[in-house]
């Protein structure tokens, strides 16, 4: 596939996401899917996930943490078969009641039309601040 499509797949997932189409976004991985927030254990979602029942387990802790009061995909870039999606989020973490916010980079990789691996980077310390 071209960087084009690539980046139209990334995007097609994002406007799922927008719509809380999480089976849209699950149907859009492969098997054996690579998915991974980095961060510390007290966020709920960080960690590895792999294979599309656990990456399924990731947006489901994602809706049950976290109440997402912004999402911006900003910036996409593409080389090969990856792409990386810059943006920003803004929520608040249900447990606590306090807000987060960061800019963050997502690193895909596309293979086929679907994606097989994901990275997420973020400012993991506001996150932690505002789940404890």
């Amino acid at each position: 596939m071209s960087e084009k499509e690539n980046i139209e797949v990334v995007q097609k997932m994002y406007a799922a996401f927008g719509k809380g189409d999480i089976p849209t976004i699950i149907n859009s991985l492969t098997e054996e899917v690579d998915w991974q927030m980095i961060g510390p254990k007290e966020i709920p979602h960080a960690g590895p996930h792999r294979g599309r029942d656990q990456v399924a387990a990731f947006f489901e802790k994602v809706a049950t943490g976290s109440d997402i009061q912004q999402f911006e995909p900003r910036e996409y870039v593409a080389q090969g078969d990856k792409v990386v999606a810059l943006g920003y989020y803004k929520g608040k973490a249900k447990a606590t009641g306090k807000m987060y916010e960061t800019e963050w980079a997502m690193v895909f990789t596309v293979r086929n039309g679907k994606v097989a691996r994901f990275r997420e980077y973020s400012d993991s310390a506001n996150l932690v601040a505002a789940y404890k």
